[in-house]
């Protein structure tokens, strides 16, 4: 049972993992101005190869660097210093507006679809 646990939260780490796009882009400092906190996209982390957008820590990453977070849903989701281009932020935020395909006006009217 156990074992079927620990291999449940690697996949789900696997699958999270997955969606970053590795473009860095959460590894710069980030800033207050006025009232909002923004990227500084010239002061990237003392750990973050800017070559290839990898972290150098990436596995102890939490532990060695103080101002490393944790990605969360609700960061893709409400912080505005991540652009657009975020692997998590293209897959949390703009998950509701893919729409589902439109049903034809005649399928609609000839009474074959289901009620809602």
């Amino acid at each position: 049972m156990i074992a079927r646990i620990r291999l449940a939260i690697e996949e789900r780490r696997a699958r999270w993992e997955a969606i970053c796009l590795k473009c860095g882009r959460c590894c710069y400092e980030k800033e207050y101005r006025g009232r909002s906190i923004v990227t500084n996209y010239r002061k990237p982390s003392p750990h973050l190869d800017t070559i290839d957008n990898s972290c150098r820590v990436y596995d102890a990453r939490f532990e060695t660097c103080d101002r490393c977070r944790k990605m969360t849903i609700a960061h893709a989701l409400f912080v505005s210093w991540l652009p657009d281009s975020c692997g998590y932020v293209r897959h949390y935020r703009h998950l509701g507006r893919a729409r589902a395909p439109r049903r034809s006006a005649a399928r609609l009217n000839s009474g074959t679809h289901s009620p809602r």
